[in-house]
């Protein structure tokens, strides 16, 4: 799949990019993705009808926010040693070896990661992001929100992330920054508790993104277009809308432009009239910190990738478990508990 005569379409040259769980090619204006026969905690892979199902998952649910980026499914059969492309393919179809997510490619630079680093974003941009997922969390299933939205849900998610992060926590210093955080995150829902309960009943926790990064902003000529969500997980698509925005806010004042995020945030809450939305941000900020933090350290523990992006992700993950212990030490309002 390096060589650019394998492709039905015309591509000069195959880009190779790796993540913990996907090998992504990209292949002049197509991306194809291709599942990681891995087993973590949070996902399953390591057989090829389960990854055929996370991507028939991923195009379904990606859709939702970007239906003409998510093209549909190929197969990857081989007849004789020869692979090549299918189409319509299941996973049980003969030859097929191995199923790939293709995507229609976009400009990199209008990708809000790249934009924040070229200085071309403003608090108007800010409010369009809020603009499109106070629609998308409107219109977002709340079938299972008693499932993964109670305090009880919120708390067994929460705690075992710390403690997971807390095991796997490669310095005494980062063990020591989650220690005072799984204190907090304990005692926010126990004091939360009931609002937190009200909250799962009337609406607000929802089938939402669950991974809301920069790099997955999209800011196309017609519309603001928002990729890969959590396909693989439905308890990280389920959660409150505070904590799907705080996700992105994470990514923002990791870029050190705080004023994006409150621009974000602040008008997310306006638009939805939401009156509890700002005071739950503290606490959504440091869990999404924290599970970011956890998926780093998990992707500098994967042998397959490069060593300088395994060193890339081992300082991201102490960058980010820093970033969670500030939301304690900065909390003294007793809405932070």
């Amino acid at each position: 799949m390096m060589r650019p005569q394998f492709y039905p379409h015309h591509c000069e040259r195959v880009e190779l990019q790796q993540t913990m769980m996907s090998w992504v090619l990209l292949a002049g204006e197509f991306v194809y993705k291709i599942k990681k026969p891995v087993r973590f905690p949070f996902l399953d892979a390591a057989t090829a009808a389960k990854r055929y199902r996370l991507c028939a998952d991923e195009v379904a649910l990606n859709r939702r926010l970007a239906p003409d980026v998510y093209l549909g499914i190929k197969g990857i059969a081989e007849d004789h040693g020869v692979y090549c492309l299918v189409d319509d393919v299941d996973c049980k179809q003969s030859g097929v070896r191995e199923f790939a997510v293709v995507m229609r490619r976009l400009p990199s630079e209008r990708i809000l990661n790249r934009m924040i680093a070229d200085n071309a974003v403003s608090a108007s941009d800010m409010r369009e992001i809020a603009k499109k997922l106070v629609s998308f969390h409107a219109n977002a299933s709340i079938a299972k929100a008693s499932i993964w939205g109670s305090a009880r849900a919120i708390s067994r998610f929460v705690v075992c992330n710390v403690a997971h992060a807390h095991q796997i926590a490669a310095d005494s210093v980062t063990r020591e920054l989650l220690a005072t955080v799984a204190a907090y995150v304990r005692r926010y829902v126990v004091a939360r508790r009931q609002s937190l309960d009200n909250r799962a009943r009337d609406g607000h926790v929802r089938e939402g993104h669950g991974d809301l990064r920069s790099k997955s902003v999209y800011f196309g000529p017609d519309d603001i277009l928002i990729l890969d969500c959590a396909e693989y997980s439905e308890r990280m698509r389920y959660g409150d809308t505070a904590s799907e925005l705080a996700s992105l806010a994470v990514d923002l004042e990791l870029a050190e432009r705080p004023e994006l995020a409150d621009a974000l945030l602040e008008d997310y809450a306006a638009q939805t009239h939401d009156s509890e939305f700002l005071a739950l941000l503290r606490f959504y900020k440091c869990h999404r910190a924290v599970l970011r933090g956890k998926l780093e350290t998990l992707a500098s523990l994967q042998l397959d990738l490069p060593a300088e992006q395994r060193v890339a992700a081992r300082s991201n993950a102490r960058r980010l478990f820093a970033l969670a212990h500030s939301y304690v030490s900065e909390s003294a309002a007793p809405d932070a508990v």
